[in-house]
């Protein structure tokens, strides 16, 4: 966001005496302290996408999309007031973005040029806070609209499936902070974290994207490395799938998780940032991960690291 009165418009600031709170959760194994290369800084980075070759991600704090070259971030994308938090392929050759503190998603070509603003769900329900966001392998976009982000706020969050043509559907609804989502084509399942329940959990989908059932994939009250935190308002953010693993950056912890298709905890990886929000593979192995260092003060500076195999492979 752009300054700290959008982030409190928005519902996402909190209260300056725990602001500063981001000690080192004791976890019951030492978390794996990897040391990661900054590929990248921005203006708090959300949403890395690695699509065609190239890693893009969105730079909330900045109203920019960016590309991470060889010597660092250059804008790929910029609309006042949007505060982008996710770009996904769209269409045949295009992106959807996310703009988190515009309330809505906006169309954007592969050379940049904005097209189509989608405001309102079905039966006219405004968009106000999408968030993360996964491509359905058909030209279509899975996004979340996560709700007021305070854990005294009511269940808001949702999920929206964005066909090619424009139509918007509700899948899920009454999640507490609707946050990141992925979805495997292969098996149909769609995985969301709500955040400020801490949990992750994971739909099946039908042809039509209507569930046909769910369950909670990972409680973080349930697992020893993920039990423990410090910061009031952590929780589950971005996910990334590879197959026979799922990775999930822990907003405000400032660690990632890495966990088996079942649910398994394998291995936490550290990072500099304490709101990291984001992760993805690239293709050749590498994982990524990025955030910000703080949440309340301009510009918000973060960065983009990189994890060789080496590094978040699990011990075997």
């Amino acid at each position: 966001m752009r300054d700290g009165e959008a982030m409190r418009e928005r519902g996402r600031s909190i209260p300056a005496f725990i602001a500063g709170v981001f000690a080192i959760c004791l976890l019951p194994g030492p978390p794996v302290h990897a040391e990661p290369s900054v590929v990248a800084t921005g203006a708090y980075p959300e949403g890395l996408l690695w699509h065609g070759g190239r890693m893009l991600f969105a730079e909330m704090g900045a109203d920019r999309v960016s590309i991470i070259g060889k010597d660092g971030a250059r804008p790929f994308w910029r609309d006042a007031g949007c505060g982008p938090t996710s770009i996904v392929p769209f269409g045949t050759s295009g992106y959807l973005v996310n703009c988190h503190l515009g309330g809505h998603v906006v169309e954007v070509t592969a050379s940049g040029v904005t097209g189509r603003r989608f405001r309102t769900a079905p039966g006219g329900v405004r968009i106000q806070w999408p968030n993360a966001s996964a491509g359905d392998g058909q030209g279509g976009v899975f996004f979340s609209d996560s709700g007021v982000f305070s854990l005294d706020a009511p269940a808001t969050g949702r999920v929206y499936h964005l066909n090619a043509g424009g139509e918007i559907t509700e899948v899920v609804k009454d999640l507490r902070y609707a946050n990141g989502v992925a979805f495997d084509t292969a098996s149909r399942m769609l995985y969301v974290s709500e955040h400020l329940a801490r949990r992750i959990h994971v739909l099946q989908l039908d042809s039509s994207q209507r569930v046909l059932s769910s369950r909670v994939f990972a409680d973080f009250a349930q697992h020893a490395a993920m039990r423990a935190y410090s910061y009031p308002l952590a929780g589950p953010d971005g996910i990334a799938l590879r197959p026979g693993f799922l990775a999930v950056a822990e907003y405000g912890e400032g660690r990632v998780h890495l966990l088996d298709r079942g649910g398994r905890h394998l291995r936490t990886l550290k990072v500099a940032m304490p709101f990291v929000d984001t992760v993805v593979w690239d293709g050749e192995g590498a994982f990524f991960a990025g955030g910000a260092f703080s949440n309340t003060q301009p510009p918000y500076d973060g960065r983009v690291v990189r994890f060789v195999p080496s590094d978040w492979q699990p011990s075997r």
